[in-house]
């Protein structure tokens, strides 16, 4: 199995800006020392949900800051970038670290977010699919020429070129939607699950939609196991597992659900007046999906929160269901920075060994 960590740096009331970035970084730098796979970092920006809105910054500290461990986006929110900055920001990371960078992608879904940046949230799902296109283009073809909705330009030289070929990997940030696995499977972008499809239980089937989609455009994926994002959490007793989260494990739903400076909840791709933006009419039920998840009842796999015991008996039953790819946060937000560190050192040497592999190269 594969190992990552994952980060938004949520703002906790209790911490401060400066804190947060900053502990998050010193964890970074442990598990690359201890030998987990990756990290991955998601961008989010005007609310205390994540402070990773200068996402490309933060990166190279990253890159600068380690030596082996993979770094990734989960994800960049591609519609709120110009795709060829996004093409040139990715080829100089891959440079820097030395040839270990992943790029994770999606749509977005806080209108809050996109009015912020002044970008149609409508043309999301538009933006989207057209920027994938030229960053692949940007990427490997010597000039650049494109004509599209959003991006036109002709014999452009966009530099440097990324060290991975023909480019970095790619990963999408996929629902249940099966457009956007059919998407991902077009373009041969791994898909990143979690999140809504854990809660309910689908994401072995989502990975496995994905698959059968790769099967029908004629690529290879037996070699790939598409991660998925998990909220792991290790503890030298079942009590300290089992207590220290308690009024911490809700923050992201509850920011989530405030109302944003649009007027309405933060979390949801609707304006104040409850109308969802075009192509997100599937998430009207998300909010009730996000407090499920704070349920330790809640469908799906079970929660990867114990001692390293308890944790590597539910891995094992994540890796039944197909699943051979797992990131997510090692603490929740509020919680002391040492706790977090003792939970990413458990788990890097008493978990892990029981999965380890031989060393692989990512690929697509």
């Amino acid at each position: 199995m594969k190992f990552g960590l994952f980060y938004i740096v949520p703002w906790h009331e209790d911490t401060t800006q400066e804190r947060a970035l900053n502990e998050a970084l010193e964890q970074i730098e442990l598990a690359d020392q201890l030998g987990i796979d990756e990290v991955w970092l998601g961008e989010h920006r005007f609310s205390r949900h994540g402070l990773l809105s200068g996402i490309w910054s933060f990166l190279g500290a990253v890159a600068g800051r380690t030596k082996n461990i993979r770094i990734g986006t989960a994800v960049i929110v591609l519609p709120l970038h110009n795709p060829i900055l996004v093409a040139e920001e990715v080829a100089m990371l891959d440079i820097i670290s030395g040839g270990r960078f992943n790029l994770g992608i999606g749509a977005g879904y806080q209108r809050q977010e996109f009015e912020g940046v002044g970008v149609d949230i409508d043309e999301s799902r538009e933006r989207f699919h057209e920027a994938v296109d030229v960053m692949i283009k940007a990427w490997t073809e010597e000039k650049l020429t494109y004509h599209g909705k959003f991006t036109n330009v002709d014999d452009l030289w966009v530099l440097p070129k990324p060290i991975q070929k023909p480019y970095p990997p790619l990963f999408q940030a996929v629902s249940t939607s099966p457009a956007s696995v059919e998407f991902a499977a077009s373009r041969q972008i791994q898909v990143i699950a979690g999140g809504p499809t854990d809660i309910m239980g689908q994401a072995p089937q989502v990975i496995q939609l994905w698959r059968e989609k790769m099967e029908e455009h004629g690529y290879e994926h037996a070699h790939l196991d598409p991660p998925m994002s998990k909220s792991i959490y290790v503890a030298p007793t079942m009590e300290e597992a089992e207590t220290d989260p308690i009024g911490l494990e809700d923050f992201s739903s509850r920011i989530l659900r405030s109302i944003g400076s649009n007027g309405a909840p933060i979390g949801m791709p609707m304006d104040k007046d409850g109308n969802i933006a075009k192509g997100y009419e599937h998430w009207a039920n998300r909010q009730n999906d996000r407090d499920r998840r704070d349920d330790l009842g809640h469908a799906g796999l079970p929660p990867l929160r114990g001692t390293p015991e308890v944790v590597i008996e539910r891995l094992k039953q994540v890796q039944e269901a197909g699943i051979n790819h797992v990131f997510g946060s090692f603490g929740f937000a509020g919680l002391p920075h040492e706790k977090v560190m003792r939970s990413i050192e458990l788990f890097a040497t008493q978990v892990m060994p029981h999965f380890q592999e031989a060393p692989t190269t990512a690929g697509r």
